[in-house]
């Protein structure tokens, strides 16, 4: 996330939301933006996302967005810190200010990345998806500008949990997909948000990390020179059919993943290498 620069802080230092102070834009999005700010008493930063409409319905969306994220208490998901209804009828969602590059910053750089890099990536975000899963909620949209690298300590974060679903039912549709990377039942809106869908999304993230080509990742085309253990695991994450992905019921999809770098790379652990070279 772009550092507290002069170039990112926005005019008026003084606007505070709850116990927060607002320091400069991060980003903007669909529903909202996203702005850095600080605990007014403590100085401890924070991410503040902002409703853009003062609607019903998007402060609904909101609701929802950290309902899914409130009981979460694992090192790659943010914590929520608050929620804010303010004076015009919009709302703000106050989360752990999580510093990092995205997957999809980083991709731009290195134009893309060694299948080992991106697997120790990929087994973070499976870690927390058994621990997200397990307690119900479905993420609904993993792209790779949601991954947040933390290369110094080979630690990642997966952030936005604006289309994520705690526990969704049959007749329960999801609240949107991301055409690129969201799976065929889901951009359809035939079946409930599964865990599957987050398995399909991940897969398609894991092309781009390793292409940085979007018309590659349209075609989910794994390049070649993939280690074939890991061409197989992939593949299998973006199959249309959900029912061919993995399946928590068939075991469990993190500790299969360990498995397949061990076969890919003869090892379960990156040796902590840098993810760009020095320059």
């Amino acid at each position: 996330m772009p550092p507290d620069t002069e170039e990112n802080r926005v005019p008026d230092r003084r606007l505070v939301i709850g116990s927060f102070r607002v320091i400069g834009k991060i980003a903007a999005g669909s529903s909202g933006t996203t702005y850095l700010g600080e605990h007014v008493i403590l100085g401890e930063k924070v991410c503040i996302k902002h409703t853009h409409y003062a609607t019903a319905a998007a402060v609904e969306q909101f609701k929802i967005e950290a309902r899914a994220m409130w009981d979460l208490r694992h090192f790659s998901v943010p914590v929520v810190r608050d929620f804010v209804l303010l004076p015009d009828g919009s709302a703000a969602l106050v989360i752990s200010y999580v510093p990092g590059a995205s997957l999809e910053q980083i991709v731009n750089v290195a134009h893309q990345l060694d299948p080992e890099t991106m697997a120790w990536i990929v087994e973070r975000v499976l870690n927390a998806l058994a621990y997200m899963h397990e307690h119900g909620v479905v993420h609904g949209g993993i792209i790779p500008r949601d991954i947040i690298v933390q290369p110094a300590d080979h630690s990642v974060v997966l952030v936005d949990f604006g289309l994520a679903m705690v526990r969704p039912q049959p007749t329960e549709p999801s609240h949107g997909y991301i055409r690129l990377f969201s799976p065929p039942e889901q951009v359809a809106g035939n079946l409930p948000l599964i865990p599957e869908c987050d398995f399909y999304s991940l897969g398609m993230s894991m092309i781009y990390a390793l292409t940085g080509d979007v018309n590659q990742v349209r075609q989910r085309r794994v390049p070649q020179g993939t280690p074939e253990p890991l061409c197989r695991f992939i593949e299998k994450m973006i199959d249309p059919d959900y029912r061919r992905r993995p399946h928590w019921e068939d075991g469990n999809v993190w500790e299969q993943f360990q498995q397949v770098r061990q076969e890919a790379f003869g090892r379960t652990h990156s040796g902590m290498k840098p993810i760009l070279p020095p320059t």
